[in-house]
């Protein structure tokens, strides 16, 4: 792995040394479009240029041009990770300025930074190489722990850019334990849940403000996508965790045994071999056999719903048709594909659909719908709504038979869309506008055993009848 003696200076320039064989050198070319390391330094980020690769001798190393700033040798963070404490705060808390201001500079992802990409110096300086000077590193340095490096550090797939931060939570949790969060076998193989940090310490009572520190911890490196969406600044959400414990000496505390942490790992290495076991050849013969048990399972399946009478068999093609529109009026896709001929979705399926996704993810994450029934809008006197409110509802269904098999339904239909300011590319905080739409739309039945079923739906004509603006009870803006 680099270490600091790896770096050095030649002729007052900063080199980090590569390789004591020139034969390195062959079919080695600089390209052409160089990427400047970028120095963190007095809460500025800086383009530091490199020459090339030079030779002295036998060895080979990388140059950067002569820099005022750079007066002292640097070590790479590979090398101080787990001796940080007790500094690890002061020094995560500039890497975590360093990478903030370097973001969209590095031309890599930041949780494939291998750690001997960043080099602290003993001012608090902090230089990133890009990630083609990291290529260049290891294109002569076959360094077998560098490239380890690279894979161990994990984040999940992280909403609202939370992985940046994500990176600096799993440093902060090396610092303190001394292991890192996603290199146990065991961890990867149980959906890269790290030891919750508190079990790496001796037991601690549950107000203890190091304990706190460890649930914070554990929080930020889960993959919960709740939590990820509420987090706009992943950088300063980091820094925020170390302002809440400023006041914590970690230089005092250690990590030690602690009784649970031989229960828990004893669950989780058995969740590891049995998911290791999963991955066998003599399992995947079990899956093929069980795949194929399943397609026959299928195919039965299909054959008894052809069958079987649907929930509407009592009704007659009028019920039917008002079944099918209180199916959407309440955003029920079960309850709509109950009449239907098999096969057959119907002009409605993909608005339900959309519709009653979107309640369902409102619910998951706010705790609560914004949908509105129309008519229970149009029985409150049409107020104005919450921001964010969808109003939709049909109010009027009427029949009328054509023919034996034919039937034309005409229905009010309630929507509404968002006003969109176009300018920020977000929902405005105007209103809502609420469209009153009169569709007719043929029905053709078929009978199958001894009931009858839609076999066909067409729109034969659609038209809005009133167009009414609603305002919201109170404007919100939204941060583009």
């Amino acid at each position: 792995m680099m270490t600091r003696d790896d770096i050095f200076f030649e002729d007052g320039r900063l080199c980090l040394h590569l390789a004591d064989d020139l034969g390195a050198l062959k079919g080695f070319e600089v390209p052409k479009n160089k990427q400047s390391a970028l120095l963190y330094h007095n809460g500025q980020m800086l383009e530091v240029n490199w020459i090339g690769v030079q030779n002295k001798g036998d060895m080979c190393y990388l140059a950067f041009y002569e820099n005022d700033l750079i007066t002292e040798l640097p070590s790479p963070l590979s090398e101080l990770a787990y001796s940080l404490r007790p500094y690890c705060f002061d020094i995560l808390r500039r890497l975590s300025h360093a990478l903030e201001n370097a973001d969209g500079k590095l031309y890599t992802n930041l949780d494939s930074i291998p750690l001997s990409n960043a080099w602290v110096f003993p001012n608090g300086d902090i230089l990133l190489l890009t990630s083609q000077l990291g290529d260049i590193v290891d294109r002569f340095s076959v360094d077998a722990l560098r490239h380890s490096d690279k894979e161990i550090w994990y984040a999940h797939n992280c909403v609202n850019g939370f992985g940046k931060a994500h990176f600096l939570f799993q440093l902060l949790y090396y610092s303190l334990t001394g292991k890192v969060p996603f290199e146990a076998p065991e961890v990867r193989e149980n959906n890269f849940k790290a030891v919750p940090m508190a079990l790496l310490f001796p037991p601690k009572s549950e107000d203890d403000p190091f304990i706190g520190l460890c649930k914070d911890i554990d929080l930020a490196l889960s993959d919960n996508r709740k939590f990820q969406f509420g987090i706009k600044k992943p950088y300063a959400y980091f820094r925020g965790i170390l302002d809440k414990y400023a006041e914590l000496d970690v230089s005092s505390i250690q990590p030690g045994t602690n009784p649970a942490l031989s229960g828990y790992w004893a669950k989780v290495s058995k969740r590891a071999k049995v998911k290791a076991f999963l991955r066998t050849k003599g399992f995947r013969t079990f899956l093929i056999v069980l795949g194929a048990l399943a397609v026959a399972g299928i195919i039965a399946f299909y054959v008894w719903r052809a069958v079987k009478p649907p929930l509407t068999k009592d009704l007659n093609e009028v019920e039917i048709i008002e079944y099918y529109y209180d199916a959407v009026n309440n955003l029920d896709v079960a309850a709509m594909d109950e009449p239907m001929k098999n096969g057959y979705d119907g002009p409605d399926l993909m608005t339900v659909t959309t519709l009653h996704v979107s309640k369902t993810m409102q619910i998951s994450y706010e705790g609560k719908s914004h949908f509105i029934e129309a008519s229970t809008w149009i029985e409150n006197g049409m107020p104005d709504v919450e921001y964010g409110t969808t109003i939709y509802g049909i109010t009027e269904v009427s029949v009328e038979q054509i023919s034996d098999d034919v039937f034309r339904a005409t229905v009010i239909l309630w929507t509404s869309d968002n006003i969109v300011d176009e300018t920020n590319s977000v929902v405005a905080d105007a209103g809502i506008e609420v469209y009153k739409t009169q569709e007719t739309v043929d029905f053709t039945f078929q009978t199958r055993g001894t009931w009858r079923e839609i076999a066909k739906m067409e729109v034969v004509d659609s038209q809005v009848l009133q167009q009414i603006h609603v305002n919201f009870i109170q404007a919100q803006t939204q941060t583009p």
